[in-house]
Parts: structure tokens; sequence; C-alpha cells
């Protein structure tokens, strides 16, 4: 049990980790891709990126606004169950 406890310890850090470096880069994709929609001269061009692209962009933006800080809260609630329950502080 204790194996999986600090594999669930590591999990959540590489979890927190993931989701503040995606924080931040979806941040600065979003500043870019601000910029390259004002440089759009060709409405194909557009079209076809976001086909390509459109549903990448929206599951990225589903999970930074809405699964990824939950998914770190539901983890880190269960961390503490388990702390509470083997009497770790």
């Amino acid at each position: 049990m204790n194996e999986l406890y600090e594999e669930l310890k590591q999990f959540i850090q590489a979890l927190h980790m993931f989701n503040s470096e995606m924080a931040t880069d979806w941040d600065e994709l979003q500043i870019a891709w601000n910029h390259a929609a004002e440089l759009w001269t060709d409405d194909d061009t557009r079209r076809r990126f976001e086909a390509e692209w459109g549903e990448l962009a929206t599951a990225l933006r589903m999970y930074r606004q809405q699964h990824g800080e939950r998914y770190e809260e539901f983890l880190m609630r269960k961390k503490w169950q388990l702390d509470a329950y083997f009497g770790r502080g």
C-alpha cells in the first residue's frame, strides 16, 4: 500500500506540473493565435486550419478551463483521505 501511496503522490506532483505548464503554454498559444488571426489574408486557409486544429483546440480549452484543476483536486482529496486513514500529516 505504501508503494501505491507514493505513486499517487508522484502522479499528483506530475499532474500539477503538467497543469501549470499547460496553463502557461495555453496562454502563449492564445496570444499567438490572436496575432495570427490579424494576419489571415485567405479565408480558405483559415477554414482549413480551423478544420484541422479546431477539435484539438476545443479539447485543450475544455481540459484547461474545466477538467485539469478538478482532476487534480479530486486526487488531492483522495490523498488526504489516505493521509487521514494512515495517520499521516
